[in-house]
């Protein structure tokens, strides 16, 4: 039998708080009649059934899709700095690590590379417990206990007593990064996806202005008041950006937003048997499926993975040449220390044209499908086509003008080309991601930055063996050439992604 608007209703007592709350929450019970020919319940039974809550209608103002353009754009300006924050503090160490070596008497020069690498391999293990609780618990509470323990962390950083101790909370630092993981997702909770490309244009710029901004701002900083003071600026930063959350961030997930509202509707009802849409499991069955969630992606979502190492790959060949620049400029330019890091401004205008380039072409393949009802994650990728392929042009000049001895303004122009590419290949990707993950984006971009990370961690260590043998010309040659065989990748992830993401057409259920 099919359940029709005109299904018999079953009869209740008049209550008008009762009644209020039912028509807020747009939910139904239907008499067991109805539903006894599905579920095998005899039809003489009257039983109530489950009753689903969900948002209403386009005004429903506790859907954040329906929340303003301003209130939007607000929360956005709002979780972009903690991301800038957290890339910054990645990176601040290495330009004061003599300084730190000297301080606590060391003179073992491996520790220079493990006050980062230790945040690096912090951010590794990071994701696989912070996207899990963000989808069991909503954004909210997350982001506010990794934002705490963040300002606790560089605060134990800069009173160090011991290199011992600052390795130790620099590591937990990087488990804390909660903002890199969460910002894409908060963006995808917020905006449809015709309309989110600028979002993500924006907060997908912050974590990779870090490694640019950072060695300039710590080289000046601890120089003038010493090493310690480029962590206590993180952490009074980083405390200013708390107080602003907890005075204006809201919760964003419509997973727990819809959970809360169904507490609710059962606190005021009396009524157990509402439910979220979402809430199909019990409590213990869907902590373990969120913890395992990332795992299974990294195990049978082929698109992730092969998207994610792709991301990978072109980070670790900008962290080779960011890694590399200062030595380059200093060696072949005769640059003093402020200039070599003054050189890293060609990165950073290149960005900002990545981020033009983002905003105004994210939307727009999407905008064109959307108004035919056509709309696919694959849409995202032809920015990703459009880097992978300046790429190898941006290497190819950068090596051998730097070779050659071509004036410096040359190189430098070329790691802009490489800039622009960077960004139009990570923001692209992620905005991809969320569209095609929705409500378990997190656990993705867990699996994205978790990749991403290996990649800018290990990379930098094949730079100074790489140009020693091969000299500047031919090392970022081999780079060019690695980039463009990997172009291929987004063009047949344009063509074949839909496949990939439903093997059979049938989804993958994580």
């Amino acid at each position: 039998m099919e359940i029709t608007a005109n299904t018999p209703i079953m009869e209740k007592k008049h209550d008008p708080d009762v009644e209020q709350s039912e028509k807020a929450f747009s939910v139904e019970i239907i008499k067991s009649e109805a539903v006894g020919e599905l579920s095998g319940v005899p039809n003489d039974t009257e039983v109530e059934c489950q009753t689903t809550v969900d948002f209403g209608d386009d005004n429903d103002s506790e859907n954040p899709l329906n929340w303003s353009s301003r209130r939007k754009t607000g929360l956005v300006v709002l979780i972009s700095p903690m991301e800038l924050l957290s890339s910054l503090a990645t990176i601040m160490s290495a330009p004061v690590a003599p300084q730190i070596l000297w301080d606590f008497r060391s003179q073992n020069l491996y520790y220079q590379t493990l006050l980062v690498s230790t945040w690096e391999l912090g951010e590794v293990f990071g994701p696989f417990v912070i996207a899990p609780l963000s989808e069991l618990y909503g954004r909210f509470y997350v982001y506010h206990a990794g934002n705490c323990l963040f300002i606790l962390c560089s605060v134990a950083c800069a009173l160090s007593v011991n290199i011992q101790m600052l390795v130790a909370f620099r590591f937990l630092n990087g488990v804390a990064v909660v903002a890199v993981i969460l910002n894409p997702s908060i963006v995808g909770d917020l905006y449809s996806i015709e309309n989110r490309g600028a979002a993500m244009a924006i907060t997908g710029l912050a974590p990779l202005l870090g490694p640019v901004t950072g060695p300039i701002i710590a080289g000046y900083l601890g120089q003038a008041a010493g090493w310690r003071w480029t962590f206590w600026l993180i952490a009074i930063l980083s405390g200013v950006c708390e107080v602003l959350f907890l005075l204006f961030y809201r919760e964003t997930y419509k997973v727990e937003i819809l959970k809360q509202k169904s507490k609710k509707l059962r606190q005021t009802t009396g009524n157990q048997d509402y439910r979220s849409k979402y809430d199909t499991d019990t409590p213990g069955k869907a902590f373990r499926d969120a913890f395992l969630r990332p795992l299974r992606m990294l195990a049978f979502s082929h698109v992730l993975v092969i998207l994610s190492v792709y991301v990978s790959l072109v980070c670790g060949y900008m962290y080779l040449v960011m890694t590399t620049i200062t030595v380059t400029f200093e060696g072949t330019y005769g640059f003093s220390q402020g200039q070599s890091d003054l050189a890293f401004l060609g990165f950073s205008i290149g960005f900002l044209f990545g981020i033009i380039f983002c905003h105004y072409s994210l939307d727009l393949w999407v905008a064109r499908k959307a108004a035919l009802g056509q709309t696919q994650p694959e849409q995202r990728l032809p920015p990703v086509a459009f880097g992978g392929i300046i790429i190898p042009v941006g290497f190819f000049i950068f090596g051998w003008t730097v070779q050659h001895h071509v004036h410096w303004i040359v190189p430098i122009i070329a790691t802009g080309i490489l800039g622009l590419g960077l960004i139009a290949t990570t923001i692209p990707a992620a905005s991809y991601l969320v569209d095609a993950f929705g409500i378990h984006s997190a656990s993705a971009m867990a699996v994205n930055l978790v990749l991403r990370n290996l990649g800018g961690a290990f990379s930098p260590l094949a730079g100074p063996p790489l140009y020693a043998r091969l000299r500047q010309g031919w090392g970022n040659s081999l780079l060019g050439f690695l980039a463009l065989a990997f172009v291929p990748v987004p063009l047949l992830l344009m063509r074949y992604g839909k496949e990939l993401r439903f093997l059979g057409k049938i989804e993958v259920d994580y």
